[in-house]
């Protein structure tokens, strides 16, 4: 018995390695089908998103106006942006800009979708309603809101003057001009981020509710103990999509304020724009995209972070 299981640790059994792509296998076939047919995505995704990536990083490196020969400078551009008061206060506005957009509709929305989740009369007409804006091109939706913003005959306007103030130039005034944005951004995101909520309440089992009321938990307590927490991969979800997609916040700054009054709408996508394309400094607004990139990066990690501790949680 001894030299049977001596004689099995010198010949252990060989292990089957993964298919090699040049085989004739059934394996290796399928493995070359499958990057047959996943090598378009990959050619778009390397010409579109990995070439640019590099080529923005080689382009911060650069002095160029576009108009004459890059002209080579190292960490210059990325020295001078930490000195840039400009730039510093694009960040600052996109952080402002970012936290009063995603904490407002991270409330909003859920509440919505709290009460869509209910049963009532024509709720399905209100639902749509509620939903029309998050259908709109958010250009179409800028154009409308600089209509309304109007201070001769926008709807604000009017507002303020049958409550006694007059001259209300919202867009104008720097303190009321990211408020503007803000408010627009709202309107527009929050339907969208309520259908979400809502298809994560109709996913939570009835089940829990009807034990709950057998337990005699009220409403409070159902959604404090039931509903949030299983709401909890959702609202993950909700919170970094939100907060990345309002850092990339450009439209409504640029079709409605330009950056100004001064820079108080003058976010940091709107700087690296007119840094790039007005004062022609592609080399100065390549250095701010990579920093750009830097942030949203920060909030991935952040974003698998919790993921990763909500799965061994």
């Amino acid at each position: 018995m001894q030299g049977a299981a001596t004689t099995k640790l010198r010949n252990p059994k060989p292990r089957r390695g993964r298919p090699s792509i040049l085989g004739k296998s059934l394996a290796a076939r399928k493995m070359r089908f499958g990057l047959l047919f996943a090598a378009p995505a990959f050619f778009f995704f390397g010409l579109f998103y990995v070439y640019p990536l590099f080529q923005t990083f080689y382009v911060s490196l650069f002095s160029w106006s576009l108009l004459d020969e890059p002209r080579f400078i190292g960490a210059t551009n990325y020295v001078n942006l930490s000195n840039d008061k400009e730039f510093l206060n694009s960040v600052g506005v996109s952080f402002y800009y970012a936290i009063g957009v995603c904490v407002a509709i991270w409330v909003i929305s859920l509440g919505l979708a709290l009460i869509f989740n209910q049963t009532f009369r024509f709720r399905q007409a209100y639902l749509s309603i509620y939903y029309l804006p998050a259908v709109i091109s958010l250009t179409v939706w800028s154009l409308v809101w600089l209509f309304m913003y109007n201070p001769s005959f926008g709807i604000f306007s009017e507002f303020a003057r049958w409550l006694g103030f007059t001259n209300v130039r919202m867009l104008d005034n720097p303190r009321t001009a990211m408020p503007a944005m803000i408010l627009l951004s709202i309107w527009k995101g929050a339907p969208l981020y309520m259908l979400i909520y809502l298809a994560g309440l109709r996913a939570i089992p009835g089940d829990y509710y009807e034990a709950a009321k057998v337990d005699g938990a009220n409403v409070l307590q159902r959604l404090w103990f039931i509903t949030l927490p299983l709401l909890r991969p959702v609202f993950l979800y909700v919170v970094v999509i939100s907060i990345i997609g309002a850092f990339q916040a450009f439209t409504p700054m640029y079709l409605l304020t330009n950056g100004g009054p001064g820079s108080a709408t003058r976010v940091l996508s709107m700087f690296i724009f007119q840094n790039g394309f007005q004062f022609l400094k592609m080399g100065y607004a390549s250095a701010a995209s990579v920093i750009f990139l830097l942030i949203l990066l920060v909030f991935s990690i952040v974003q698998f972070r919790i993921l990763r501790f909500q799965q061994r949680d």
